[in-house]
């Protein structure tokens, strides 16, 4: 208990490679447990605005992906296995049960990969705006061609870091959020962004949707530039105990765009009124 105690007064937590990943627990001790897991080249700064709305009700659990924000970057070859015993670690470390754990983007990887190869301590998930798979295979519609996505690394390494402040100035209005956004991704090295993106477009988690045990909550927008909201549907439809919500005049960012309302979906989905 002791040691217990002193993880929650630190802003470090050790995993079993070594790695010292960089988190924040707030809001309620007594609460739901909400674990909150960020998008590419993001970091637990991602939700700042969301967790005034949270912390009341909840305790929140987030942290920078390995490589990303203030945690290590350490040599590495950042596949979402990696990513999973992380989380696992987290929750164990913290002693988390009957955890919701929310992803954004890339985060949903994260969980998908957590839930195929553990999925204890968790009583629901929150898919936010993620992909299922990265580069399309097969049949299934809802990814990028590989093509499209070899072009985009390209351009990303080779005009580092433009692309990252083109990308906002598509979706941010206010030069200071763009700036902040910005801030926030330059915490990721282009070589570790580079690894992440190519390990990311080997998954296909497909069959991890429909193996699902616990309640899922797909949370999509309608004017979403990467994932469609047809690919939130189809997660709701696959998912044993699958559910969709849709955010309407909303890009990807939507705890950041709307924290409001995606606070009261969160807070419908862990605590539905009961008849």
């Amino acid at each position: 208990m002791e040691e217990l105690q002193q993880a929650r007064t630190t802003t470090q937590l050790t995993v079993r490679d070594g790695t010292e990943l960089h988190y924040s627990d707030r809001g309620r001790e007594d609460g739901p447990v909400l674990v909150l897991i960020h998008e590419w080249k993001g970091s637990l700064r991602n939700w700042d605005k969301l967790l005034p709305h949270l912390a009341p009700h909840y305790r929140v659990v987030s942290y920078d992906l390995p490589g990303m924000g203030l945690s290590g970057k350490p040599r590495s070859t950042y596949d979402f296995k990696v990513m999973a015993e992380d989380l696992f670690d987290v929750l164990q470390e913290l002693d988390l049960q009957d955890v919701t754990l929310v992803g954004s983007s890339m985060g949903c990887s994260v969980i998908l990969e957590y839930m195929q190869r553990h999925g204890d301590r968790t009583a629901r998930i929150v898919l936010n705006n993620g992909p299922v798979m990265l580069v399309r295979r097969g049949d299934f519609p809802f990814a990028m061609p590989a093509e499209q996505f070899e072009g985009y690394i390209k351009r990303l390494t080779e005009e580092w870091p433009l692309p990252e402040w083109g990308g906002l100035e598509d979706s941010e209005s206010h030069p200071a959020l763009m700036a902040w956004h910005f801030s926030i991704a330059m915490q990721t090295p282009l070589d570790i962004a580079l690894e992440v993106a190519r390990q990311q477009a080997k998954l296909d988690h497909r069959e991890a949707i429909a193996s699902l045990t616990v309640p899922t909550l797909a949370a999509y927008s309608d004017s979403d530039p990467f994932y469609p909201l047809e690919l939130g549907q189809w997660i709701a439809d696959t998912a044993p105990e699958g559910q969709l919500a849709i955010f309407h005049e909303s890009g990807h960012a939507t705890p950041f765009e709307g924290p409001a309302r995606f606070a009261k979906v969160l807070h419908d989905f862990v605590t539905p009124v009961t008849p």
